[in-house]
């Protein structure tokens, strides 16, 4: 146990001392990754544990690397092949062994605006990057995802120019406002070839409830409230 301690120790204190050295390399986010791009030039150091995507649920198949998409299946909604991915965490995990809370806000890797994040490329049969998704994760804490509908207001400003339309969509049966706040919206833009969407949701779905009507117990998690960001570039046969 003492040699592992050692080990462990020796490997904080090497990336510490990289630490602010890397820290002054911009890291690459999925938005600057240029549409185009063969997937042979994304940065593996950045983007790692490359797996086909879920529509940004958990990962399915894991690959080897980005140039294995065709193992994923087409993407039911963009018609290009998802492949998820989540951001080298490392310098996140330093921060944490030394327990800074300003250097763990810094420094973490997969969330935006203190959401959690699932992330996923879009690539076309030519291997190029073609897009991006991203949602907020539903796996986390009630008392952070309950706020992971307000993202959509980051992504908007992403997105928003000319030509942007946004709609609230209905209620469908037995879906209730949270605390008299109904959310239920879908913006749209097309631009330069490309088709961006945004979508907010924070509301009860049937069957959810802050106190549970059988029990009368308080109820953790039951609720929906998300935010996602969809930027793609059609497929040719789309267009």
């Amino acid at each position: 146990m003492r040699i592992a301690a050692i080990g462990l120790g020796t490997v904080l204190l090497a990336a510490l001392a990289a630490g602010p050295a890397d820290a002054q390399a911009p890291r690459l986010k999925i938005w600057d990754v240029a549409f185009g791009l063969p997937v042979g030039k994304l940065p593996l150091d950045q983007f790692v544990d490359p797996a086909c995507g879920t529509n940004c649920g958990p990962p399915a198949r894991t690959l080897k690397g980005f140039g294995d998409f065709a193992q994923c299946p087409p993407d039911k909604a963009t018609g290009l092949h998802e492949v998820w991915f989540r951001y080298d965490d490392e310098l996140e995990y330093v921060a944490r062994a030394r327990r800074s809370e300003l250097l763990i806000k810094q420094y973490q890797a997969n969330s935006l605006a203190g959401q959690p994040i699932i992330t996923s490329l879009f690539i076309g049969e030519r291997g190029t990057v073609e897009g991006y998704r991203i949602v907020t994760d539903t796996r986390a804490e009630g008392s952070t995802r309950v706020a992971a509908y307000g993202l959509a207001d980051l992504f908007k400003g992403m997105i928003g120019g000319p030509g942007m339309a946004c709609r609230d969509l209905p209620p469908a049966p037995g879906e209730r406002p949270v605390q008299d706040q109904f959310v239920k919206e879908v913006c749209e833009r097309s631009f330069e070839g490309r088709v961006a969407r945004v979508e907010a949701r924070h509301y009860y779905k049937p069957g959810q409830y802050a106190v549970d009507p059988n029990d009368n117990r308080l109820t953790e998690n039951l609720f929906e409230s998300s935010a996602r960001l969809e930027v793609f570039r059609p497929p040719a046969t789309a267009r």
